[in-house]
């Protein structure tokens, strides 16, 4: 795992000498001053030398001055990436309603009817769904464990990784697997993903089509959307992830309507009681 530039000067202060402390809190406060200086200009900024500068760097893990400068010019660009853009925040939430269906309907549009029976076909055939998902991603893998619970699947959710790995080895041929990921890659689930199919469980993904996650996965329903608001992008993906969901129940009733029809009465039932006050379920 790469480790900011910062975060090393921090976590490395302890057993820093002073002059290099002194080089440290200078960087820390002056980093875009530090990319245009040379290794002379730096030591004489922190009242240091050059070979303290060099030494300073290699204790970074850096082989001179020039790799650390570096390092920290690609990391001000990244932050400077990651600035949200005011005014189009500010279009975009004039219309904030329009903005989202727009971009919604175009993704959804690349989810083929095809794709989503096959999907909808595998879960109403399984024995038991396992649902994988983090963070974001979780408020769909949340929402999916709650509508396949009120139609009587046996079905988990899952998001700690070590629980997700121990589940999906036991899923077996007649289980099937979801994994719900606005990530490029996440190792955590793809372990997830590789049990499940040792263990010979289909796997669903909703996740980007250009995602590690879409490789592997058996049936890939494409959660993919063309702007982002800001660079996390947990604002769209989050309501696409949950219409997927929502078509994916849908083409579920479609399919076995009778079957679901069913089970949801049974639920209904259940929820009446629950509703019942103080007047028992007897």
């Amino acid at each position: 795992m790469n480790v900011s530039v910062f975060q090393k000067m921090k976590d490395m202060m302890p057993s820093m000498s002073r002059s290099q402390i002194r080089i440290a809190q200078f960087i820390i406060e002056n980093p875009s001053k530090v990319l245009n200086m040379n290794i002379l200009e730096l030591a004489r900024s922190c009242e240091s030398s050059p070979s303290t500068v060099v030494e300073f760097s290699k204790k970074l893990g850096f082989s001179g001055y020039k790799s650390f400068q570096i390092a920290l010019a690609q990391e001000i660009a990244l932050f400077e990436t990651l600035k949200p853009d005011s005014d189009r925040l500010r279009r975009i939430c004039r219309d904030f309603l329009g903005f989202v269906f727009s971009e919604l309907k175009q993704s959804v549009e690349l989810i083929s009817d095809e794709v989503l029976t096959r999907a909808s076909d595998i879960i109403l055939k399984s024995n038991v769904v396992e649902i994988f998902a983090y963070g974001f991603d979780s408020i769909a893998g949340k929402d999916l464990f709650l509508k396949l619970k009120e139609f009587g699947f046996q079905v988990n959710f899952f998001s700690n990784p070590f629980l997700q790995s121990i589940s999906a080895s036991h899923l077996g041929n007649r289980g099937c697997a979801v994994a719900i990921s606005s990530s490029h890659s996440s190792t955590d689930l793809l372990d997830a993903i590789s049990f499940s199919k040792k263990s010979g469980a289909s796997v669903i993904a909703i996740a980007s089509p250009s995602s590690k996650i879409a490789e592997v996965c058996d049936i890939l329903l494409p959660a993919y959307v063309r702007t982002e608001i800001l660079s996390e992008g947990g604002f769209l993906t989050k309501y696409l992830q949950i219409v997927i969901v929502d078509l994916l129940i849908l083409k579920m009733f479609e399919i076995d309507k009778d079957r679901l029809y069913e089970k949801y009465k049974h639920f209904e039932t259940i929820l009446s009681q629950k509703r019942r006050g103080d007047k028992g379920v007897f």
